[in-house]
């Protein structure tokens, strides 16, 4: 593949430190690095962020009135990128609290996130990864994002499980090749 300075942004929505949802994302970081891509990841749980209030202030300010890191850290990283992989653990059959706010929260900027290529990941017992890889790909949809693969699932509960999943930890390359390969394509005929 020919490197063309791909940025990506890894969102990891898990609040387990070093749980599979992070595990796995490290390890895809690890991959798009290989690649010769620049990676940031962003642990959402980390973060001092606060949920939408509604206020609808974005209407007119153009921007959330919400001065936190969603706005301070997230929002430039977004903008900067050229992928985004929104990772999350399945809770009750959808995404983490940490991703539901992100996502909600980005209703501000909805049409500046449009062309960048999206990647979901999601973790969990087997029940459920479809329906939290839906909501990740129903937001990239809203946002006009580009999706040109299915998501990666990885099957763990106890910390560490990931590592024994052979089929995710195979279709991390996959994953990875697909979302670089699309980038690539974009910013060949963006020039």
């Amino acid at each position: 593949m020919i490197y063309m300075n791909i940025k990506i942004l890894c969102i990891d929505g898990s609040p387990r430190v070093k749980g599979n949802t992070e595990i796995l994302i490290d390890i895809i970081k690890d991959r798009f690095i290989e690649l010769g891509a620049s990676v940031d990841k962003i642990k959402l749980s980390n973060l001092d962020i606060k949920p939408c209030v509604e206020c609808r202030k974005c209407l007119e300010e153009g921007i959330c009135c919400i001065n936190d890191d969603i706005r301070r850290i997230v929002f430039p990283k977004l903008f900067n990128s050229d992928i985004i992989v929104v990772a999350s653990p399945v809770y009750f059959n959808n995404v983490s609290s940490y991703v539901k706010i992100f996502m909600d929260r980005t209703w501000s900027i909805r049409g500046k996130l449009k062309n960048k290529v999206g990647g979901a990941v999601v973790v969990g017992r087997g029940y459920g990864l479809e329906q939290a890889l839906q909501a990740i790909y129903a937001w990239m949809i809203k946002h006009r994002m580009i999706i040109g693969c299915p998501g990666l699932q990885g099957e763990a509960f106890e910390k560490g499980e990931i590592l024994n999943d052979e089929r995710a930890l195979s279709d991390v390359g996959k994953f990875v090749k697909r979302l670089y390969e699309i980038s690539i394509l974009i910013k060949g005929t963006s020039k």
